[in-house]
């Protein structure tokens, strides 16, 4: 994995088409002069695929995706991860709130990517002025929340096949719809991550889901046999 600080780089915003991203994502909750306001306010930065920001890091305030895919974390002493949500173009990630949390949480970028960092003060008094701003950020918030627990409470009570099935399904649908022959890139390393278990028992599970015709290997990672059965194995 690289570091943020090792892997950021400033690029120009005459090269990048941010109304690309508007109505998408967090930004499609605000109307188009407000989407058009907090962008103007950020400093687009590119990194390479494997970069890692941490909440301890100053690229962890707020900031927008423009482009890539991203995985937010959380993580625990001893290494182990477990995957909150996956973020795309339009998404927000980081925080507007200066206050460190206890929590180690980090964003890992899946592919090459641009994010768009925003000022923290400015999109704060932006906030005091905007009603609709404020709400947008505590819907955020509050959708923050959700995917939390729902992904704690998977953790806790939820086999390690169920969790892989979820998964897949996430990382499916970051590509388009759910379908046959769908073939999604990932190791078995990066699955064992994202559901807070190990390589060897996401090696069985993934051993299961294959005996019953639901996905197969391929040379880069998984490919989607059965999305009913997937959906049905992950239990949405």
């Amino acid at each position: 994995m690289t570091s943020a600080r090792r892997g950021r780089r400033d690029v120009d915003l005459s090269g990048t088409r941010l109304s690309d991203i508007a109505g998408r994502g967090f930004l499609g909750r605000l109307s188009p002069d407000l989407a058009e306001e907090v962008l103007q306010s950020g400093r687009l930065a590119s990194y390479p695929a494997g970069t890692v920001i941490s909440s301890s890091r100053e690229e962890s305030g707020p900031a927008l995706v423009v482009s890539g895919s991203l995985r937010y974390f959380l993580s625990a002493p001893d290494g182990r991860q477990l995957t909150i949500r996956y973020l795309l173009p339009g998404d927000l990630v980081g925080t507007a709130i200066a206050e460190q949390s206890n929590v180690a949480s980090h964003i890992e970028l899946l592919e090459p990517g641009v994010l768009l960092h925003l000022d923290r003060d400015r999109l704060m008094a932006i906030t005091n002025r905007r009603l609709d701003l404020a709400r947008a950020l505590i819907d955020e918030l509050v959708t923050r929340l959700r995917l939390a627990y729902r992904a704690l409470a998977a953790h806790a009570f939820m086999s390690v096949r169920t969790r892989l099935a979820m998964d897949l399904v996430e990382r499916a649908k970051m590509r388009g719809p759910l379908r046959a022959g769908l073939e999604i890139d990932v190791t078995q390393q990066s699955l064992a991550d994202a559901t807070g278990s190990v390589r060897e028992v996401v090696s069985r599970a993934l051993g299961q889901l294959r005996r019953e015709g639901v996905v197969a290997r391929n040379a880069d990672g998984i490919t989607v046999l059965d999305p009913d059965a997937l959906i049905r194995a992950a239990g949405v």
